[in-house]
């Protein structure tokens, strides 16, 4: 997991020097090291973890759908379209 966050981190930091090499001169790579680097971690972090808080405020079942839903079915009055189904198992 560390490895992977490693190399998104390197890849953004390339992408980034790249943007900015065009206007600015590119950064050398050992200074990138020490708190450069550190620095956009920290920043990925937080931005990790504003999603996170965004997502666990969303409620994970849709309460209303499944009401809607259960009472379809209670009534007789679901109907399962099985050439739609079809066509999105096709569509993968």
């Amino acid at each position: 997991m560390i490895d992977k966050i490693n190399r998104l981190n390197q890849q953004q930091l390339q992408n980034i020097s790249n943007v900015k090499g065009k206007e600015e001169k590119p950064v050398e790579k050992s200074k990138m090291k020490g708190g450069a680097e550190e620095s956009l971690v920290v920043e990925e972090g937080k931005k990790v973890a504003e999603y996170i808080e965004m997502a666990k405020n969303y409620p994970e079942i849709r309460t209303d759908l499944v009401e809607q839903i259960k009472s379809a079915i209670e009534n007789g009055t679901f109907k399962v379209d099985a050439g739609r189904i079809a066509k999105k198992i096709l569509e993968g």
